[in-house]
């Protein structure tokens, strides 16, 4: 019985850990370009009582006793599938549609990657994030800009007093695994060895996705399956609470044998 209590504990703690990515989903369904975590899981190591094909006096057996000992929190993935596109935001607003990410420079110099296009003009013409993060490569617009343009290629360009200047192209980055990045908060992710080198190219272009100038890509959260799957972690782990209680029960029975 003491087996079955800790089998049963291993699994509240999955359930509690399942609720809270769930948990954590919804208070960003509408969170820019946030990307909904998965949570998966294993089975733990076995206790062997009886081995498969163990040799008897004229035989094999053809099946074996093995004990499992309960389950844990594999991982945690990003579902990097698209969000819905949104008008709104300004004219440096940007979404894309299809695979890539923007390359920010962090004040350290170090670079982080983000799904977030909501970016603006600064006091001195650079583009930025709502942290102030430049955008890694873009250009410096003119202060006296009075029209930004941006192609879905990436193609960034400027009106001066009527005259349109070609201000150069904005890239993308894309990773070997996108599962391997590791999120630092303010959407931001960082390259990890798992996530592989960053490798930057042109928009709409050899697999990198389109930019929309004028939209926002929306979180990709679907409120309806987190509550069915909120609810169906609570009903789980109620009737693992259950086993616990069950458990108990019988080592009372057992220990008031006479």
């Amino acid at each position: 019985m003491d087996r079955a209590l800790w089998i049963s504990a291993t699994g509240m703690e999955g359930q509690t850990r399942l609720t809270e990515n769930i948990a954590n989903n919804l208070a960003n369904v509408n969170t820019t370009a946030y990307k909904k975590g998965q949570v998966h899981f294993q089975d733990l190591y076995y206790q062997t009582v009886s081995s498969v094909g163990a040799a008897t006096t004229d035989s094999v057996t053809p099946v074996g006793v093995d004990i499992g000992t309960g389950s844990r929190v594999s991982s945690i993935t990003r579902d990097f599938s698209d969000g819905t596109l949104e008008r709104k935001g300004g004219e440096l607003s940007m979404a894309i549609s299809g695979e890539g990410f923007f390359e920010i420079l962090l004040p350290d110099g170090s670079l982080s990657y983000t799904r977030d296009g909501h970016f603006h003009r600064d006091q001195n013409g650079q583009i930025v994030n709502d942290n102030g993060y430049r955008l890694n490569g873009s250009p410096t617009i003119d202060p006296n800009a009075t029209q930004i343009d941006i192609t879905s290629g990436g193609v960034i360009s400027q009106t001066v007093n009527g005259e349109v200047t070609n201000l150069g192209n904005l890239t993308l980055t894309r990773f070997p695994n996108s599962e391997g990045l590791k999120p630092i908060g303010n959407n931001l992710f960082s390259q990890t060895e798992a996530s592989g080198n960053a490798i930057n190219g042109a928009p709409n272009q050899n697999g990198y996705g389109a930019l929309n100038q004028g939209f926002l890509e929306a979180s990709n959260v679907e409120v309806v399956k987190e509550m069915v799957n909120m609810i169906a972690a609570q009903r789980a782990y109620e009737v693992i609470s259950k086993s616990i209680k069950t458990s108990d029960e019988m080592l009372r029975t057992a220990t008031n044998l006479k």
